[in-house]
């Protein structure tokens, strides 16, 4: 089975049991009006409710991404997200298609953002994906892409990946760069600011819904995520926390991971933390063609 032929029955199987309020004739009806607002280029004009994921660098993003797109983005060791990426879901009918483009930041240079406005690609199967990244990151001139060993290693610009068919779900959903918590020779001062101005800048907008993640293991309340959206959405109304890595929780901390996942401890969240747990590799081995890799 090939990772395109995974994409809708993800989102099916794991969508109803991750978002179930989403699945609502209410729910859909709005999701639906808001897909058509961007459709329509509006969004580019008028913030338009989205999610997105943020957290520290090897929190486990990727995996929370994937629970929720059915995307299966590229995992590899030293290698971090180093611009935006949204993810739009659309719910219709007919065959699924995959395509993937660039939007420009504003402060982009002319003839730089002619050369993104005209990268699309379309997508047959989501093996491409990692190349279709990787081509990205090369004319977003980034630093680590390529043969690119000089210039910015975090970028403004969005890479846009638009899924529309069978998938069940009409969504936008944005991976962030991983939060830097401190300097080294790889990651620099100025790229410490790059990551924090574009959380930021994401998190200060009141139509996003900020999906929190924190790794079990650690201090979460002083998690840097948790710090800048309680500066972002002080009442808790749009930040949902999602608790990775359960199998990290350091002896003697149980009870509190267990209350937080209740959303019973002094620091509360209106919607909520969730504990999710991904399968090992050693499990993944036997899960059957078709089943949701992702049980969270």
């Amino acid at each position: 089975m090939t990772r395109n032929d995974s994409v809708s029955p993800a989102v099916t199987k794991q969508g109803s049991q991750l978002l179930p309020s989403l699945y609502s004739d209410q729910s859909i009806k709005r999701l639906k009006a808001i897909s058509s607002l961007r459709r329509r280029g509006i969004g580019d004009s008028v913030a338009l409710p989205q999610i997105i994921v943020c957290g520290d660098q090897s929190v486990g993003k990727s995996s929370v991404l994937e629970g929720i797109t059915g995307i299966p983005f590229p995992r590899q060791d030293g290698l971090c997200t180093r611009f935006a990426t949204e993810i739009i879901l659309e719910d219709e009918e007919g065959a699924l298609d995959m395509r993937v483009s660039i939007t420009p930041h504003p402060s982009c240079p002319s003839d730089k953002k002619e050369t993104l406005l005209a990268f699309s690609r379309t997508m047959s199967d989501l093996d491409d994906l990692p190349d279709i990244i990787e081509e990205a990151g090369t004319l977003m001139g980034l630093k680590g892409y390529g043969t690119l060993s000089e210039g910015p290693a975090f970028g403004k610009d969005v890479l846009r990946i638009r899924v529309s068919g069978p998938t069940n779900l009409h969504l936008s959903v944005v991976d962030l760069p991983g939060i830097i918590q401190v300097p080294s020779e790889v990651q620099t001062e100025e790229d410490v600011e790059a990551v924090n101005w574009l959380v930021d800048s994401y998190m200060s907008s009141h139509r996003s819904i900020i999906l929190a993640v924190v790794q079990a293991g650690n201090d979460i309340s002083n998690q840097p995520v948790i710090k800048k959206s309680k500066h972002f959405d002080p009442n808790g109304q749009r930040t949902i926390g999602a608790i990775t890595k359960p199998d990290l929780i350091n002896r003697g901390t149980e009870a509190r991971i267990a209350l937080l996942s209740r959303n019973e401890d002094t620091m509360k969240l209106q919607l909520g933390f969730f504990l999710l747990k991904s399968p090992a590799p050693e499990e993944m081995a036997n899960v059957p063609p078709g089943v949701a890799s992702h049980p969270m």
